[in-house]
Order: structure tokens, then sequence, then C-alpha cells
């Protein structure tokens, strides 16, 4: 039996002004997950379905604070969002009800004073009650890597 290295993310440390930082990116989660699950489905002998049957899915920025904080680019109708209403925003871009605004791409492109785009997460919505936790437990899986740093000195 072949052994296989799995690595979950590529990710960069920095070390400045004595604190570490990792900046995550997750655009390619989602053409992954895709495919892990169509191939689960397709062993398991479910090859009627497929990833794409079970959830819907989409890659934003970590933090709704990012796009709400981010003025200059944000369009009026926007600025009244809380968090929450912005969540909920996402909900129906991702479901497809709505488009994704040309603006919030461009917020995930752009980079900060260290020339770093802000982290992105993999965000899934069951499409059915009973593949919730099937969805709780792939970005379970997905994200479970940590990282803990120290430094002496």
């Amino acid at each position: 039996m072949k052994l296989t290295k799995i690595n979950l993310h590529s990710s960069v440390d920095l070390i400045t002004n004595s604190s570490t930082v990792i900046y995550t990116y997750s655009e390619d989660s989602e053409s992954a997950v895709k495919d892990m699950v169509n191939e689960m489905l397709k062993v398991l002998g479910h090859e009627d379905k497929s990833f794409d049957d079970l959830f819907y899915s989409g890659v934003f920025l970590s933090d709704n604070y990012v796009y709400l904080e981010s003025a200059d680019k944000v369009p009026e109708e926007f600025l009244h969002f809380n968090n929450e209403g912005f969540s909920e925003f996402i909900k129906k871009v991702i479901k497809g009800e709505l488009k994704k605004p040309e603006w919030m791409s461009d917020v995930e492109e752009e980079e900060d004073w260290n020339c770093f785009r802000p982290d992105t997460s993999l965000y899934l919505i069951p499409k059915d009650e009973k593949y919730e936790k099937l969805g709780n437990t792939i970005i379970k899986f997905l994200y479970s890597t940590n990282h803990e740093a120290t430094r002496d000195g």
C-alpha cells in the first residue's frame, strides 16, 4: 500500500517584531473538497450523487468586518449591514440567489501593508438537513491543522 502525505494548507510563516503570523488562503479548498466528496460517493456506490447535489459552497473572507470596513470599496447600500446581516447576504450569494458583487472580489484581492491578502475560508451550506453533519465534518477536517509558535528572546 502506498504512503500518502497530506498537506492540507500551504501557509507562510512570518516572524516580525517578535510575533508570528500565518496567512491561509482557501481558494483551492473548494475544488479539492468537491473532488474528495465526489470520489467518496463513487466508491460508496452513489454515482448518481455529486458534491453539488449535497452542498452549496463558496470561498469568502474569514471575517466579514474586512468587507464592511473597506469603506472606499463598499457601495452605500451595504454600509448599513452588521455582521449578521452580511452573513445572510453571503448565504444568498453562495446559494446562487444573488450574484457576488465585484467590489467583494476586489476586497478579497486587496493586499495589506505587508503585501498579503486577507484570510479566506470555505463555506458550505447543506441542501438537506441530512447532510449537515457531513458538512461540519468536512470543514472540521479541512481546518484541523493548527500551529503553535513560541519565541524565546
